[in-house]
């Protein structure tokens, strides 16, 4: 009887955890079960999605098994905390180019020194990320390319920042689950309670034209995304008080494998052309005297 009542205590933990996992999401609330608690929403909304495409439950519990069967344990464990604080860099750097108060005489970013009297970068920081050491924020931007030192003060090297080396897979990690959160709520939910999901897709792109159509969408896209950035921080200076979120925009290009050749359909198309071309060439011919 002690195994069994050991198990059946080992059950107890496993469903306390994960209701604790869930509440804990659900609240938005950081603690322990933070590691197990992004893991879990991460797998219970994509396999939500799944059913609800028509995937049976129990075919998606063995194929996820042998696909962890294949990987490796991590060197290191996962730490949910730094997907906010990776989220909300950039934002530092967009109330660097727009805030008046870190502004120079051209209206361009002023160089801040780290600490000291109001405007530095520790105060900037602060405004963004108030738990967390500016110190710490701006080593973290250094590391990143972010911002660059001149002198004893810093300056940032654009308007974005690029995720690199060890922050990429975090920065991709957080896109992940937003884009989840984002189409469960639409499957599930309402036509009026639907966020924005829209793209354009073209079937039969050519490869030799891909670098230059993603030098132009990165264009593009910087400058729409920067425009939205600046109305996101007009009407949060404009509304006061009442409840805050964490909202954003992303956009993303997608290739699909390369295929030899056009399309099916267009192939069948030039052929049903040629074959009709024969056809008029062999009654023009047989109506010939």
């Amino acid at each position: 009887m002690t195994g069994v009542a050991r198990i059946n205590r080992r059950k107890r933990r496993a469903r306390s955890h994960r209701r604790a996992a869930e509440a804990a999401v659900r609240l938005g609330k950081p603690g322990v079960q933070a590691n197990a608690d992004y893991s879990w929403e991460c797998l219970s909304r994509l396999a939500r999605i799944l059913v609800r495409c028509g995937h049976s439950p129990k075919a998606l519990v063995i194929q996820l098994q042998r696909i962890c069967a294949t990987l490796r344990e991590p060197s290191r464990q996962f730490d949910p905390r730094r997907l906010s604080f990776l989220a909300d860099l950039p934002h530092v750097l967009a109330l660097w180019h727009s805030d008046p108060n870190y502004l120079d005489e051209r209206g361009g970013p002023a160089a801040l020194p780290l600490q000291g009297p109001d405007p530095s970068l520790g105060s900037l920081i602060g405004r963004v990320l108030p738990h967390e050491d500016p110190r710490v924020v701006a080593r973290t931007l250094l590391r990143m390319q972010g911002i660059r030192r001149r002198g004893t003060r810093y300056l940032p090297t654009g308007k974005l920042v690029p995720f690199r080396q060890d922050t990429v897979l975090m920065h991709s990690l957080s896109i992940l689950m937003r884009m989840l959160r984002t189409i469960e709520r639409n499957v599930a939910g309402s036509w009026d309670s639907a966020l924005l999901e829209r793209n354009t897709t073209h079937p039969n792109f050519p490869v030799s034209a891909l670098p230059g159509f993603h030098r132009r969408l990165k264009r593009q896209a910087s400058d729409f995304l920067w425009g939205l950035d600046g109305d996101m921080r007009r009407r949060e200076k404009r509304v006061r008080g009442g409840k805050r979120t964490r909202l954003g925009v992303e956009i993303f290009a997608f290739e699909e494998p390369v295929s030899e050749g056009p399309p099916t359909a267009l192939r069948n198309h030039g052929t049903r052309r040629k074959t009709r071309a024969s056809s008029k060439a062999r009654r023009a011919r047989r109506s010939k005297p």
